[in-house]
């Protein structure tokens, strides 16, 4: 089930909501209780990265460790 955040139009909350994949109908404000809300479109994040990314992409001729910072 996708979470897909939510908008109140009463009361201007902003929310998340575990939704079944038949639809949002049903959804109400976890602030007010309001039925009038409107679905906002999510963004998502991709965890990790950075020095991982760069540590697995670069290597050392010189040893079996993928991190030139422990090569000398």
């Amino acid at each position: 089930m996708p979470i897909y955040e939510f908008l109140c139009r009463n009361c201007g909350t902003l929310f998340e909501r575990l939704v079944s994949l038949n639809g949002v109908q049903g959804v109400t404000c976890s602030e007010c209780g309001a039925a009038d809300v409107e679905k906002k479109p999510s963004t998502f994040g991709i965890g990790g990265g950075g020095s991982r990314i760069k540590a697995a992409s670069s290597s050392c001729s010189s040893c079996s460790s993928h991190s030139c910072s422990t090569c000398r």
